[in-house]
């Protein structure tokens, strides 16, 4: 049995009209990302003929380090090859199976989800000869990028080349394990770990977690790393063993990974969502363990009111923790994207479970917990169990986190995301968090409560913190706003003993650099709440820090205007920042999870007037701006590795910003009629300036889950469509 592709849709994919072809497109794209014979192999024709055609583009020769692109950026190639290629040659592409691609989809952090839940029809793509035509607007291709790359700097940082900022960015200043006395576990997402099968192969367990990281975080007094753990990967499924095929390697390499971070005083977490749905023939002739069906993709949950269901959590989990000695422990979330037990999705706040509908959302939520705790600690006592109450409310049952805690072993820590249901007010809109935020400050009644409830009942409480980045901004490592994250910090640290955080998580997927953000975490593990000066000349290496903090604050009161909402954070175009098309007709494409933005402004500004929206931006932007440059102007010939990581950091936020106001602007102008040429002119720049900081910083553009949201060619994209643009509408 295996997962299902998502189904082909007969919504066309999108015209890419400054192309002369599909094909030339296609090979723009993947040029020195994907190897000119595997690129010949989709289209049908002679490596040589594609070396051609990009030659012809005036695309330099190709000499891209493939295989490791294909190893760590094979999201980036799905999702840039999603709207020109079949699902046959996307498998080409990424050397994947049906079966393999299908699972990369649905486990791959819900990458199908990501891109839509559908697959676009795409036209042929095929090799063809180009016409009269096609071959003259070829050279003005050609001409274009020939003058871009005399614009562009001559050497780039490579993809995926991040040891050197890793150890640039590890802190100079010594810190005592010892001393750090006031949160117990601090755990953070390796900034480079693979989302996918890491624990496969030692290859991809050191590429995940790669020494001068875990060098670094030791540094930051981070104790703690978590990836994902499918269950059903890491031990023998006893309803299809077939998925369960590789499991013993899987263990092997997570014991290595284990006695790796150990040397550096850190432990290993499994991120654990289960039990996981499955499609309906995985049932036949164990229909009696069905569960809920999900209308959409026709995947059964597995019944946790079964036995057999609750066994197969235990059985895993103490496989997974008599076999893996010294692994930390699970994070568990029981109600998330992934369809899991029969009360994670349900509608109208029911299952469509005959057996589930009789019990409590609690009942459930609590069942899986303490299925995998009782698990865990037969095979290895010392486990740390953390049940994440993400989206229990949403169930629709009075007061759950209290019936959810009573229900589990004390023993299992209780975590809740600090800034969760924060109201503020912006631009006369009143909004509140339902993931995270840093321009939205915690920690807010709804956790404090949920701190309370587990304090009065034994459970040890986490914080979950966003503190480097978030969905706001992911495709930069640090947005600069450190005056929120220090007040974030100080007032967990103030709680009294009734409503105390004993330990933090500090980032999802995104957030793993070791940014400022997280050395001003650091700063509050010890007794003493320090001040921003102080933390400020310890992070830098700068005696005055005056004018450093006075930009900080600056971009922390721009940061305060972002228009949070969570659909805002995760469907708005400031992932891709400039990379994002500009359309000049509508695309008809409703924007996806942090992948696709197109020009989807209604979704886009959710809860805001288009008007509102685009001035809050336009205040993000421009004020943004001006703390920027005071940040470089204090920058001038002082500091450390980190405080220049920092201004690049910032300066590519800057340029994000203002993308979106100009992508925002340029969609409502267009609505009504005309087209900026402002607007294109000034998204060109901002390419050639994210161009630049991507030569001298790999880390802009990428986040572990999403790999490389833009590339060099993206960009060139940008630039070659803006100039179209510009072609057709001031001629």
């Amino acid at each position: 049995m295996a997962h299902n592709l998502y189904p082909l849709s007969e919504k066309i994919a999108l015209d890419i009209p400054h192309f002369p072809t599909r094909m030339q497109c296609f090979v723009f794209r993947n040029w020195n990302i994907v190897a000119p014979k595997v690129l010949a192999k989709v289209l049908g024709c002679s490596e040589d003929s594609v070396n051609q055609i990009a030659f012809d583009m005036g695309l330099p020769q190709a000499d891209g380090n493939f295989d490791e692109f294909l190893r760590k950026g094979y999201i980036t190639i799905i999702r840039s090859n999603w709207h020109l290629c079949s699902y046959e040659q996307i498998m080409t592409l990424v050397n994947m199976s049906e079966a393999e691609l299908a699972y990369t989809l649905r486990e791959d952090d819900f990458l199908g989800i990501k891109l839509g839940k559908f697959k676009p029809t795409t036209p042929k793509l095929e090799f063809v000869e180009l016409t009269g035509e096609q071959a003259q607007k070829t050279k003005l291709i050609k001409q274009r990028m020939l003058e871009i790359y005399e614009k562009i700097p001559k050497e780039f940082a490579q993809p995926f080349d991040f040891y050197p900022t890793f150890i640039k960015c590890t802190s100079e200043s010594a810190v005592d394990p010892d001393k750090l006395t006031r949160f117990e576990n601090r755990i953070v997402y390796s900034y480079c770990s693979l989302y996918g099968d890491t624990f496969s192969s030692k290859e991809l367990i050191d590429n995940s977690f790669p020494d001068p990281l875990l060098a670094a975080y030791q540094s930051l007094g981070i104790n703690g790393v978590w990836t994902q753990g499918v269950l059903y990967t890491l031990c023998p499924y006893p309803f299809d063993p077939s998925l369960s095929e590789g499991y013993e390697k899987r263990i092997e390499g997570m014991k290595y990974l284990v006695d790796k971070l150990k040397k550096y005083g850190i432990r290993l977490f499994l991120y654990m969502n289960e039990p996981r749905a499955m499609p309906p023939e995985m049932f036949k002739g164990q229909e009696h363990l069905m569960g809920s069906v999900d209308d959409n993709t026709g995947y059964i949950s597995l019944c946790m009111s079964t036995p057999e269901v609750q066994d197969y959590l235990r059985n895993g989990a103490k496989f997974i923790c008599e076999n893996v000695k010294g692994l930390g422990g699970f994070i568990t979330i029981t109600a998330s994207e992934n369809r899991t037990s029969c009360y994670s999705h349900f509608r109208n706040g029911m299952t469509n479970c005959p057996r589930c509908v009789k019990k409590n959302s609690s009942d459930i939520l609590a069942a899986v917990n303490r299925c995998l705790y009782e698990g865990a600690v037969a095979g290895d006592p010392e486990t740390t169990v953390i049940a994440w109450n993400w989206a229990w409310k949403r169930r629709g049952e009075d007061d759950i986190d209290a019936k959810v805690a009573a229900l589990m072993p004390k023993e299992i820590g209780l975590m809740s995301v600090s800034e969760e249901s924060v109201q503020k007010v912006v631009g006369g809109v009143t909004t509140s968090v339902t993931d995270y935020s840093i321009s939205v400050e915690g920690p807010g009644e709804l956790a404090k409560n949920v701190w309370r409830v587990g304090k009065k009942g034994g459970h040890k409480t986490y914080a979950k913190l966003q503190l480097s980045n978030t969905w706001e901004l992911s495709s930069v490592p640090c947005i600069g706003a450190l005056d929120k994250v220090y007040r974030h910090l100080r007032r967990i640290s103030e709680l009294d003993e009734n409503g105390a955080v004993d330990s933090l998580m500090l980032g999802w997927t995104l957030g793993g650099f070791p940014t400022p953000s997280l050395f001003v975490a650091r700063e509050f593990y010890g007794d003493k709440i320090p001040t921003m000066s102080e933390i400020c000349q310890k992070m830098f290496a700068i005696d005055d820090t005056t004018l450093v903090e006075k930009a900080i604050t600056a971009l922390s009161d721009a940061f305060d205007e972002y228009p949070f909402h969570i659909t805002t954070a995760y469907n708005a175009p400031q992932q891709m920042g400039p990379a994002n098309r500009l359309f000049d007709e509508k695309t008809g494409y409703n924007s996806t999870m942090v992948c696709y933005p197109y020009d989807d402004i209604d979704t886009w500004r959710s809860i805001y007037p288009r008007e509102v929206y685009i001035d809050q931006m336009r205040k993000v932007s421009e004020n943004w701006t001006k703390g920027a440059n005071m940040l470089c102007e204090a920058a001038k010939g002082k500091g450390n590795s980190m405080l220049k990581a920092f201004v690049t950091h910032t300066l590519a936020a800057d340029r994000h910003f203002r993308s979106v106001y100009n992508q925002a602007k340029f969609v409502w102008t267009r609505d009504n009629g005309s087209i900026d040429t402002n607007i294109i002119k000034d998204e060109i720049q901002l390419s050639f300036d994210v161009l630049s900081y991507m030569a001298i910083d790999p880390t802009i553009g990428y986040e572990s889950s999403n790999h490389y949201f833009f590339t060099q060619n993206s960009l060139f994209e940008k630039i070659l469509s803006c100039e179209y643009l510009l072609d057709k509408y001031t001629k």
